[in-house]
């Protein structure tokens, strides 16, 4: 097997200042005739048929990270990455969830245009089950004239229609967003879920990352055009809004003595089933303490909340390619905030006595993928601040 590049618009780069390649640029895929509406019964549709008539479903799905799976530049860095140094068995470790198509097809040297799709409608209804004991094959598929789904509604014509328990639960989501390779827990979004007060009260991941909405079913066919559609627009750590919700932050106490400032922030997960943060180990939050006198210094402190990930030398892996290799061997470090936990901390501070402060506390999401070359993407999620007189 080898990566395939000759459909593939190239241009030579420099990856952290070593490795020249070629990066992956998947052409958009041909727009089909707008007069036919034709499934392939025998495997996988294109997502763009799938738009036809579920227009306002597609574009709210085209614009998510399931859509951009592949062509996201951050994955298709790593994946280099990740190729070079292990070959061709890469392509089946990532392609898994990222062109899950490939599963069925085999097509995982990307020679044809539905993988550039990412994780498409049809794949996932036509997900029957999901076997989480089988890790590298979890998904059960029945492809071909019927599509699953949870909001089974009118007398379809183009395709038959199931009811699917599974597209409304959280196991779907946990046969990629789970990852424990060798043993080691890289990616426990589900089971962080699982253990929280969400999955007790029944409070699935659709709930906050598919929410449903009036909107358009369907058009150009028989029955409702009208009613309560799922957003596929799958909003998570990308998306500002959703990390903005997640947390609160407050400065609960600001206290002097002499020359000695304490400065107490409470954070709080008020809006996640899940550790914040979560996904992939590189993600961080770091929460900032800053207190600044009068017109003159700025005293600054910080904490970071982090899953750390180290392999059997004592190294810590901070590329995401060697992560999701498996290369690790242990957590050192997992201090993330759980769902509804208020995480308090505590900064001292030695300042001059007798002057006005300004002190402000915020948090950042931080994540420092490589693209092409290392890149920083920082979102300020939430900010305090009073002031304290002498």
């Amino acid at each position: 097997m080898t990566l395939n590049l000759s459909r593939i618009k190239s241009s030579s780069v420099k990856l952290m200042g070593a490795v020249l390649f070629s990066v992956l640029l998947l052409p958009h895929p041909i727009a089909a005739e707008q007069d036919k509406i034709t499934l392939n019964e025998k495997g996988f549709t294109s997502s763009q048929v799938c738009g036809k008539c579920h227009t306002q479903i597609y574009q709210s799905w085209k614009e998510s990270m399931h859509a951009g799976s592949v062509t996201d530049p951050v994955f298709q860095a790593s994946y280099m990455m990740a190729y070079f140094k292990k070959g061709p068995a890469t392509a089946k470790l990532c392609l898994r969830c990222h062109a899950p198509t490939s599963v069925m097809t085999k097509d995982y040297d990307l020679t044809h245009e539905l993988p550039g799709e990412g994780i498409t409608c049809d794949f996932c209804h036509s997900l029957k089950d999901v076997n989480l004991d089988n890790p590298d094959n979890p998904f059960v598929l029945d492809v071909g004239k019927v599509k699953r789904g949870p909001n089974i509604k009118g007398d379809v014509k183009v395709h038959d229609v199931e009811y699917s328990q599974l597209h409304s639960s959280a196991r779907i989501c946990a046969s990629c967003h789970e990852y424990r390779p060798n043993g080691v827990p890289v990616m426990t979004t589900y089971s962080e879920w699982k253990e929280s007060i969400y999955a007790e009260q029944g409070t699935n991941c659709q709930y906050c990352h598919m929410p449903e909405s009036m909107g358009e079913i369907s058009k150009n066919v028989p029955g409702p055009r009208e009613g309560k559609i799922f957003n596929h627009n799958l909003a998570g750590g990308h998306s500002v809004i959703q990390l903005k919700k997640a947390l609160a932050l407050k400065i609960t106490g600001v206290t002097r003595q002499e020359d000695r400032m304490t400065v107490k922030v409470d954070l709080t997960n008020q809006g996640s089933g899940h550790r914040v943060p979560t996904g992939i180990p590189t993600r961080k939050l770091v929460l900032y303490c800053e207190v600044k006198v009068g017109e003159g210094k700025v005293y600054r402190e910080q904490v970071v909340y982090e899953k750390a990930i180290f392999n059997s030398q004592g190294q810590e892996l901070v590329h995401d390619s060697d992560i999701m290799l498996g290369l690790g061997s242990f957590v050192a470090k997992d201090n993330r905030i759980y769902p509804k936990e208020t995480r308090q901390e505590t900064f001292t501070f030695f300042i001059p006595k007798g002057k006005e402060a300004l002190v402000t506390a915020w948090v950042d999401y931080l994540y420092q993928p490589v693209i092409l070359q290392p890149t920083e993407m920082r979102v300020e999620m939430n900010l305090d601040s009073v002031i304290s007189t002498p």
